[in-house]
C-alpha cells in the first residue's frame, strides 16, 4: 500500500518524468561522447562512409554521391553531407565521421521517450525504462560511436513509427509521417513506408479484434494524398540523380539490388534454429522480454491498433528470417525501441509495487552490463589489430608509388579481415579508378576495368598473389614486415 502511495505521489507531479527522463538521456550521451572520435575506423562499412563523405569535398560536386571515384546509388547522402560539411569546417576526420551517428542516437533516445508516449500515454513513467533498455544494448551504442548508418536510420523508422501511432488517432499528422519517410530515404532507405505495409498488413490480419476497420484508415483523405507524396519522397534521391546525370548514366548499385532483391524472399537453407539467433540475436533477455511485452501491450491496454507495432516487429524478423541476400544483426536496431517500449510495459504490468519493477529493471538492464559501459564493452578494435598494420600505413605508400601508366590492384579476397574497399580509396587512390579483386581472377576484372595493357601495381596477401601470379609478367615481390602482406608490381599479363 506504501508502494502504490508513493507512485501516486510521483504521479502528481507531471513534469517529473519528462525532467528525469531528459536529464538521464543527456547523462548517457555524455557518457559516452567522452572521447568520441579518438579511435579509428575498424568495420568495412564505416571505410565506405570515409570514402563517400570525402568524395563530395575531391569532386567539388555535393548532389552526386561518389563511391571509389564514381557516382554510386548504394547508399544515400544523409550522414555523407554531415560528415564532409565537419571536415570543411576543420573537424578532425574521426571525430567528424562518428558524431552524426552520436548525434543520431541522441535523437533515437528522445524518439523512444517519444514512442513510449504514444504507446502508452497514460504512462508518463513508462519513458525512463524503455530509454534505460535501449541504453542498455551494446549493439546500439557499438554503432552509436561508429561511422555506420544505422543509428540514423533507427532514429528515422522510430518517429516513422510514432508518427505513424498518432495519425491512426488524429489523420491530420500524416503528413509528418511523410517527413520521416523523407529523411529515411536520405539517410539509408525509407523503412518506415515499408513499417506502414507491415502494419496495415498486421490490422487487416487481426481485424476480427480491432474496434475499427483498417477502411478507416485507408479512406482518409489527408493519409491517401500522404502515401502519394511518400511513394514519390521514398525514392526522391535516385529519381534526382537520374534525371540530373541522364537516365542513361551508370552507377554502382541501385535500390532494386540494394532493398529489393535483398530481401526477396526465399526458403532454401533456412530452419528454425536460424530463425531463433534472428530473433533473439546477441540480446536473448531483452529482446525475448520485448517481444512478450509487445505482443500483450494490445490486449492489457484494450487498444488493439497496438498490434500494429508488434506485427511490424514479427514481419522484421520473418523477412530477416527468408532474406535471399545478406542481413546483419544490425538490422534489429530498427525495431530496438518498439522492442523495449514492450520489455518496459512488462515490467509495469507484472508489479505495481515499485521496489519489484525497479529490480525487474535492473536484471534486465544488466543482462547487457547496464546502460552505463566500459569503453572496452562496445569499442572497436584498431585495424592495426586485424591486419598486423594499421591501414593508412599500409596502403598510403601506394598512393605516392602509384605511376600515370599504372593500373592499380588490391586484393580483397572473401574473408573476415579483406582489406576494406572504402580504405583502399581514401588512402591508396583517393583521384583515380582501381581495380579491387574479391576472387583470384585478374584477367577477368582487368577486362571489366577496361585494361588493354601496361605495368601493373598492387598490395594483396601473399598467398591471394600466389592464386593470380602465375599470369603475371615480370613479377615483383615485396613484403610488408609484421605481416602477411605483399607489395607488387608486373610488366603486364602474360601473353601466352
Amino acid at each position: 500500500m506504501v508502494q502504490n502511495s508513493g507512485i501516486e505521489h510521483l504521479q502528481t507531479h507531471k513534469w517529473l518524468p519528462y525532467a528525469i527522463t531528459g536529464i538521464t538521456i543527456a547523462l548517457l550521451w555524455c557518457w559516452y561522447m567522452s572521447g568520441l572520435g579518438q579511435d579509428g575506423l575498424s568495420k568495412i562499412d564505416e571505410f565506405f562512409t570515409y570514402d563517400r563523405s570525402l568524395g563530395f569535398i575531391r569532386n567539388n560536386d555535393w548532389l552526386t554521391v561518389y563511391s571509389q571515384n564514381e557516382p554510386s546509388l548504394k547508399k544515400p547522402p544523409l550522414q555523407y553531407w554531415m560528415t564532409a560539411a565537419l571536415i570543411e569546417q576543420g573537424m578532425s576526420h574521426m571525430l567528424a565521421l562518428h558524431l552524426p551517428s552520436m548525434l543520431f542516437a541522441l535523437g533515437s533516445l528522445i524518439a523512444t521517450a517519444l514512442l513510449a508516449r504514444v504507446m502508452v500515454p497514460d504512462q508518463p513513467w513508462l519513458m525512463l525504462p524503455a530509454v534505460l533498455l535501449v541504453s542498455s544494448s551494446k549493439n546500439f551504442w557499438g554503432h552509436a560511436t561508429s561511422a555506420m548508418l544505422d543509428s540514423g536510420a533507427m532514429l528515422f523508422s522510430t518517429l516513422g513509427v510514432v508518427t505513424m501511432l498518432a495519425a491512426f488517432e488524429r489523420p491530420k499528422l500524416w503528413p509528418w509521417f511523410g517527413v520521416t519517410v523523407f529523411l529515411a530515404g536520405l539517410q539509408k532507405s525509407p523503412t518506415p513506408l515499408a513499417f506502414l505495409a507491415l502494419a496495415l498488413l498486421t490490422l487487416a490480419l487481426t481485424r476480427r479484434w480491432q474496434d475499427r476497420p483498417v477502411s478507416e484508415i485507408l479512406r482518409n483523405k489527408t493519409f491517401q494524398w500522404t502515401m502519394v507524396a511518400c511513394l514519390l519522397l521514398a525514392f526522391l534521391w535516385p529519381l534526382f540523380q537520374y534525371l540530373r546525370l541522364g537516365f542513361g548514366t551508370e552507377f554502382q548499385g541501385s535500390v532494386r539490388g540494394e532493398m529489393l532483391h535483398r530481401f526477396a524472399p526465399t526458403v532454401s537453407d533456412r530452419s528454425l534454429k536460424k530463425l531463433s539467433e534472428i530473433i533473439l540475436g546477441n540480446a536473448p533477455v531483452l529482446r525475448f522480454a520485448g517481444i512478450l511485452g509487445l505482443c500483450a501491450l494490445p490486449f492489457a491496454l484494450g487498444r488493439p491498433r497496438l498490434l500494429a507495432p508488434a506485427g511490424i516487429a514479427l514481419f522484421f524478423f520473418l523477412a530477416m528470417w527468408m532474406a535471399s541476400g545478406k542481413v546483419y544483426d544490425r538490422y534489429t536496431l530498427l525495431i530496438l525501441p518498439m522492442l523495449m517500449v514492450g520489455a518496459a510495459w512488462g515490467i509495469l504490468l507484472i508489479s505495481k509495487r515499485l521496489w519489484v519493477r525497479a529490480l525487474l529493471l535492473a536484471v534486465l538492464c544488466f543482462s547487457e552490463q547496464g546502460p552505463i559501459k566500459r569503453t572496452v564493452d562496445y569499442s572497436h578494435p584498431n585495424t592495426a589489430e586485424q591486419f598486423g598494420i594499421d591501414l593508412q600505413d599500409l596502403l598510403s605508400p601506394l598512393q605516392s608509388t602509384h605511376q600515370p601508366d599504372e593500373t592499380l590492384v588490391v586484393c580483397g579476397f572473401k574473408n573476415r579481415h579483406r582489406l576494406p574497399l572504402g580504405a583502399a580509396s581514401v588512402y591508396a587512390s583517393p583521384d583515380r579508378r582501381f581495380v579491387y579483386m574479391r576472387h583470384s581472377d585478374l584477367p577477368g576484372y582487368l577486362k571489366r576495368f577496361g585494361y588493354t595493357s601496361g605495368p601493373l601495381r598492387g598490395v594483396c596477401r601473399a598467398q591471394e598473389l600466389n592464386q593470380f601470379s602465375d599470369v603475371l609478367s615480370g613479377l615483383d615481390r615485396q613484403s610488408i614486415e609484421g605481416t602477411d602482406f605483399v607489395y607488387w608490381t608486373a610488366r603486364g599479363l602474360r601473353l601466352d
